[in-house]
């Protein structure tokens, strides 16, 4: 599959010759009237595109200064709002920089369920569009543009990094309770063929083990959901590890619930693959104080609560990745 934009050209071609961020975003320019102020969140429809999305700008947004943009996709029938409480990208506990932004989905569903709409304009053209509306109007270093999602959203994540058009203007990836189906027949999507880039494509992965509805084992209904190790390894081949590589580490680091942390090493890229495998919680996003998926999905997340933020290892995870210009 194949998308162009010129704007999403020229943008690469501008980052290939080494151009500033500056020169390719709206820095210089105030916020425009429609947009939240900073330290807000509002709700807004992208122009010329009938499909909403949630932008929050930091307290401290500086018109001159490039800043960090990170998208999180909600899962299936979920939307932007729910997706901004769960993930908690707009707390300025875990992310006091950067912009974040919550896109919805059509119909509630991303690319790669097997119910969503896949006629075009489809989901990644409407992530490109978003991004490039965002460069235009804020202060964006187009080197740090980071994707992460819950269940569908998180399988919708390795679909943008699977995409070699939309996927390479993003730095990194993570998925929180990921549902992954094989998209090599589902139009719009087609097998995965990212962009080849030196950086290679840092992905994080979060994963409970009582997961019942995406199961991290994978299962055999009538849409299948791929197994998580099956995923894992599909980015360790796609950074250099070669086929069915063997993680480089894999440790304990919480033991009640065993949490245990994998990564994999890479043509000298060190944990640019991770994955958490969380015991005893299901599908749910990791956080250690209560929120929506613990209060409105108990059956799925009998812990109320977990040992670890998953939002705070995203973050840190994202932050030690940027696109080379």
């Amino acid at each position: 599959m194949k998308i162009v934009y010129s704007s999403s050209l020229i943008t690469v071609a501008l980052l290939a010759a080494g151009v500033t961020s500056a020169s390719v975003s709206g820095c210089g320019s105030d916020i425009p009237s429609a947009f939240p102020n900073p330290g807000r969140s509002k709700s807004l429809r992208l122009p010329n595109f009938d499909r909403e999305y949630r932008l929050h700008i930091p307290a401290n947004y500086d018109k001159n200064k490039p800043t960090p943009l990170y998208f999180s996709f909600h899962g299936a029938t979920r939307d932007m709002n729910e997706q901004e409480s769960l993930s908690q990208f707009s707390n300025p506990e875990f992310n006091p920089n950067g912009i974040a932004i919550y896109p919805n989905g059509k119909n509630g569903l991303w690319l790669s369920n097997p119910n969503a709409d896949t006629s075009r304009p489809n989901d990644l053209d409407f992530v490109n569009d978003l991004l490039t509306h965002m460069e235009e109007k804020l202060c964006i270093d187009p080197r740090r543009v980071y994707a992460a999602g819950k269940s569908n959203g998180g399988g919708f994540t390795s679909v943008l990094a699977c995409n070699a058009t939309v996927g390479r203007r993003f730095a990194a990836f993570a998925a929180v309770s990921g549902a992954y189906y094989d998209t090599d027949q589902t139009p719009g999507v087609g097998p995965c063929a990212p962009a080849k880039r030196d950086e290679g494509y840092p992905f994080l992965e979060f994963h409970g083990t009582v997961d019942v509805t995406a199961p991290i084992d994978g299962n055999t209904e009538k849409h299948p959901k791929l197994a998580v190790i099956d995923i894992l390894k599909g980015w360790a081949e796609r950074n250099g590890c070669g086929a069915n590589a063997q993680w480089a580490r894999n440790e304990t680091v919480f033991e009640n619930p065993l949490v245990k942390h994998a990564s994999w090493d890479c043509q000298g890229k060190n944990g640019i693959v991770q994955h958490y495998r969380e015991g005893e919680n299901g599908h749910c996003w990791p956080l250690t104080v209560s929120n929506d998926d613990f209060i409105n999905q108990g059956s799925r997340c009998p812990l109320g609560k977990y040992v670890f933020n998953a939002t705070e290892y995203i973050f840190d995870f994202f932050g030690q990745y940027q696109l080379n210009p």
